[in-house]
């Protein structure tokens, strides 16, 4: 479903859409293209320009881009020599759609999608796609596997009547909810300590866990509260109970109400619901990256970092051969295993506590089956699978961690007649998923399936891809926090306080949250060059 109301926000602002341009052309502009010195046989190392650039953003996954975006149209008067680098041959990260136009099927093979918040939709006006967005229906129920049936999760008045829980589980949530319960211990609790304390135990282990498991591919048992749902976390620290809590934040918003939102956003979307583009999620890196142009680097292999004075060198493998970059500051996105090779023997504090942070292999599955295929009571009366997705604890005896409905979500994924589904497989309890063949992976989820979804007889499901990331999702467990704020405050106290880090296993690994940090990144950039300013 294409939504019409941000079609005609966008026409309405396009005015204002072309002065964004035209920002963002003065902006490109500032940034000097590197002088293209040598061909890919060329030997030696070559200063890819004589000056220095204020920031090198390394890595442009997701979040390098958007910082990088950030500092192009918000602060270019400050970060004035913006340089984005990317080993890889291509932007965008773990965001891969995929299309095969022949067989009229679109697919992605890493995030699915994104909740649409102000700072992703202020990512595509900038980039000049907001026009392409497409949104979920808001009424899509969400289910869980539990006792042999796919059943409903709660999203409104029918967290009264849904049977995923008995009436004692759901009696006892809410009696947490309002604070009948234990106090906030002094130390930290993991997700399900903290959910089991609060909620009790069915709360923890129908809706939590599968959750945990389909979100961060994690084990609530090792996962921080604190650190991967602080929101909810900080509603009991700061009014006792959940309940306490968000009447307090209401207080404290009437009080102190947030700015007015951005008028030149797209309207909000009604409802909980989910976003794309029409053409998939990588149609946001891709045009982030056009707009960036020359300030953009792929296939450029960081392999150290040095710094001499306060300077910081960087030393590049780039198809035209080696090439050193200087930076007044460096914006390191990249994975934490891989920021901790780079500044390893400068910083060995730093990276063992990067080192330390855990990210398991996950699979991603995506299979096409007829709708005939699918069970009859879980099609609507117009013959179409309905829904987000589903969800399978671990005690159910299903091996895959979740399906998303993807035909059902955004239009044009699959030829008519025929649903897609994308199914996330692996994860820290699973690891065996970067041993397993493509062939045993679709056995796999096509024998989970046939469990819950699709009817026992169905004919063999059409492959349509299967995507094995070896280190997929960085663990939020406990001790998260402290150990990268640790890193930070090594590379500061070593006079390596230009080295900031960023990206997904700071800012955490939704998609909205890696795009709502970059620009808070950027920001911390800023303050860094104009410390530096200071200082000189």
């Amino acid at each position: 479903m294409v939504c019409r109301g941000l079609r005609s926000a966008a026409r309405q602002r396009q005015q204002a859409a072309g002065e964004r341009r035209a920002l963002l052309r003065v902006s490109a502009a500032q940034v000097a293209p590197a002088q293209k010195t040598g061909g890919s046989g060329s030997s030696g190392t070559v200063t890819d320009d004589n000056s220095v650039y204020d920031v090198v953003v390394v890595g442009a996954g997701i979040s390098g881009l958007t910082t990088a975006q950030a500092l192009a149209t918000k602060h270019a008067g400050v970060a004035k020599r913006v340089l984005l680098t990317e080993g890889r041959e291509r932007v965008g990260g773990n965001v891969t759609t995929v299309s095969n136009d022949a067989e009229g099927t679109l697919w992605e093979e890493g995030p699915n999608s994104f909740q649409p918040n102000d700072s992703i939709l202020q990512a595509a006006v900038d980039a000049g796609v907001a026009d392409q967005l497409v949104l979920g229906d808001p009424t899509a129920p969400r289910f869980v596997y539990w006792d042999k049936k796919l059943r409903p999760t709660p999203s409104g008045l029918d967290a009264i009547t849904f049977d995923l829980m008995s009436l004692v589980g759901k009696i006892r949530a809410g009696l947490g909810v309002i604070g009948i319960k234990e106090p906030l211990p002094e130390y930290e609790e993991s997700v399900e300590q903290y959910v089991r304390r609060n909620l009790g135990a069915e709360v923890f282990e129908r809706l939590i866990e599968p959750f945990c498991s389909g979100v961060y591919a994690g084990d609530p048992a090792k996962l921080s509260m604190k650190a991967a749902f602080g929101k909810v976390y900080d509603l009991e620290k700061k009014g006792g109970s959940i309940i306490g809590g968000v009447f307090k934040l209401i207080q404290e918003r009437k009080a102190n109400p947030p700015p007015p939102r951005n008028p030149s956003l797209p309207p909000k979307p009604a409802g909980q619901t989910v976003g794309s583009f029409r053409r998939g999620l990588r149609t946001l890196p891709d045009a982030m990256a056009a707009r960036l142009g020359d300030a953009v680097r792929t296939s450029w292999q960081l392999k150290a970092v040095s710094k001499e004075g306060d300077i910081y060198k960087l030393a590049y493998d780039t198809p035209q051969g080696q090439k050193e970059v200087r930076a007044r500051t460096v914006a390191l996105t990249v994975p934490a295993y891989v920021a901790a090779d780079l500044i390893q023997d400068q910083v060995p504090a730093a990276a063992a506590g990067l080192k330390s942070l855990e990210y398991p292999p996950v699979g991603a599955i995506t299979l096409a089956y007829p709708e005939s295929a699918v069970r009859s009571d879980r099609l609507d009366a117009q013959g179409n699978l309905p829904g987000f997705g589903q969800l399978h604890p671990r005690s159910q005896g299903i091996t895959t961690l979740g399906t998303i409905y993807s035909s059902s979500l955004f239009p044009d994924r699959v030829p008519k007649g025929q649903v897609l589904l994308l199914n996330y497989f692996g994860g820290v309890k699973n690891r065996k998923v970067a041993e397993m063949s493509d062939d045993e992976l679709v056995e796999q989820v096509d024998k989970d399936l046939r469990e819950m979804l699709i009817k026992p007889d169905a004919p063999k499901p059409r492959k349509v891809a299967v995507r094995v990331w070896p280190r997929a999702i960085p663990q939020f467990n406990i001790g998260h926090q402290e150990t990268v704020s640790g890193a930070q405050q090594d590379l500061r106290s070593s006079g390596w306080d230009g080295v900031l880090l960023g990206g997904n296993y700071v800012a955490g690994v939704a998609l909205g949250k890696c795009i709502e940090y970059g620009y808070t990144f950027a920001d911390q950039v800023v303050a860094q060059l104009q410390k530096q300013s200071k200082a000189a």
